[in-house]
């Protein structure tokens, strides 16, 4: 369902009834080198994966209406993802259950070259099989208009997230612990989820690309005050491009890039990205995410294409 605002009204992001809370899944199941799992004892790593699910809240205001992919008699279906703990080889995912307004994302990860923060993928070579219906759960989740060089609405079965293990992460949930030339694993987890919820994915963040290698969505013109500059590979805003995050002057979550030792958050451009692809948004407030990081949230938070993200020289 497209949101059911043309614009962000004072850029503040808006909700249709009939949709659904988007609930995101992480899946362990190929994290086989220790990055959120103790490969001696199979236990999990709590701390690491509660901030995953904290990267996961600030897209708790997004809502939709997802079909679910449920496989019955006579349908199949198929899609290869890079492996989310070696950073290269393919696996392929076969006939697999997501119930609906649900995106499933596979985590891991390896040691690799020093400066690469990790990347994420919807996949490749997706192909189903069976009733009309089935086919088009798979394919846009039951999404009109979500494929094609015109597209305005984008759904997906979900994706993989590959973190560099090779990096000296922050793993904090509160901002006061960062240093210099550490990189935040929250910034990264956010922004990675980012890129599996359209950001140089959907075929509804493409078409909105005019000729310039700017994004022309009217609810981003609306926040920036004009075209968005991209980068080269018009997958994230340009490098620099600022915005503002709890009211203050902030770098943009989707650029590129983030220096070691900062925490940038979703800026009120990066949700209005999210609407323009499609997806009925609304801003998470920040009493909402300051309740999560209260005493004893984080334990119980635990318990309960390819787009890179690089640290800035």
């Amino acid at each position: 369902m497209r949101a059911a605002c043309a614009t962000l009204a004072s850029i503040g992001l808006c909700i249709a009834c009939s949709a659904q809370a988007l609930q995101i899944e992480f899946d362990y199941s190929y994290d086989t080198r220790g990055f959120f799992t103790d490969t001696a004892t199979g236990a999990p790593l709590t701390e690491r994966r509660a901030l995953l699910t904290l990267a996961a809240s600030f897209y708790s205001g997004f809502t939709d209406a997802l079909a679910p992919i449920a496989p019955q008699a006579g349908d199949s279906w198929s899609v290869r993802i890079t492996h989310p703990s070696l950073g290269g080889p393919q696996i392929t995912l076969t006939n697999l259950t997501i119930p609906a307004d649900t995106l499933r994302i596979y985590v891991g990860g390896s040691d690799s070259a020093p400066g690469v923060l990790g990347f994420a993928n919807t996949g490749s070579r997706l192909s189903a099989t069976g009733s009309t219906q089935f086919v088009q759960a798979v394919t846009t989740r039951g999404q009109s208009s979500a494929i094609g060089p015109n597209a305005t609405d984008y759904g997906v079965w979900g994706g993989m997230i590959w973190f560099n293990a090779a990096n000296d992460w922050y793993f904090g949930a509160g901002s006061g612990g960062l240093q210099p030339g550490r990189p935040d694993f929250l910034t990264t987890a956010t922004h990675e989820i980012g890129h599996i919820l359209g950001y140089g994915e959907a075929d509804s963040w493409g078409a909105q690309i005019d000729e310039r290698g700017h994004f022309i969505g009217a609810a981003s013109v609306a926040a920036h005050g004009g075209p968005v500059p991209l980068d080269r590979f018009r997958a994230h805003w340009a490098e620099g491009t600022m915005s503002t995050y709890g009211g203050m002057l902030q770098e943009t979550m989707m650029d590129p890039s983030t220096p070691a030792g900062e925490r940038q958050l979703p800026t009120i451009l990066d949700y209005a990205g999210f609407a323009d692809i499609g997806w009925q948004v609304s801003v998470v407030p920040e009493p909402a995410i300051a309740l999560l990081l209260g005493p004893g949230a984080l334990l119980a938070l635990g318990v309960a294409r390819r787009r890179r993200r690089t640290s800035a020289s």
